[in-house]
């Protein structure tokens, strides 16, 4: 557990591990489109596949921020998370939220 209060109390930090092979799939999609761009392939193919590239990030994004309150609450409903971090979590997952959309 992290000590992420500065009060001494453990939070559980999110896992994102998990996410590390969809971002290696990705990076293999970047060097794709750099391989269509320098064999001067259509730009509307890479149009699509940059399209695809950047809703993958989001997913990545949004399963990152939905563990990250799931770790919130439970951190929370355990007792872990004192009131002023939860504010400033509260505050700092709105603006997160308000990001994706």
């Amino acid at each position: 557990m992290k000590n992420n209060s500065g009060n001494g109390r453990k939070t559980a930090p999110a896992n994102h591990s998990r996410q590390l092979p969809r971002l290696k799939r990705i990076e293999g999609q970047v060097r794709g489109l750099q391989q269509m761009i320098e064999n001067e392939r259509d730009c509307v193919e890479i149009a699509h596949q940059i399209n695809a590239v950047i809703a993958a990030l989001r997913r990545v994004q949004g399963d990152m921020v939905r563990d990250h309150l799931t770790s919130l609450a439970e951190s929370s409903i355990a007792g872990n998370l004192p009131a002023a971090k939860a504010r400033r979590l509260a505050n700092d997952v709105g603006v997160l939220m308000a990001r994706l959309v």
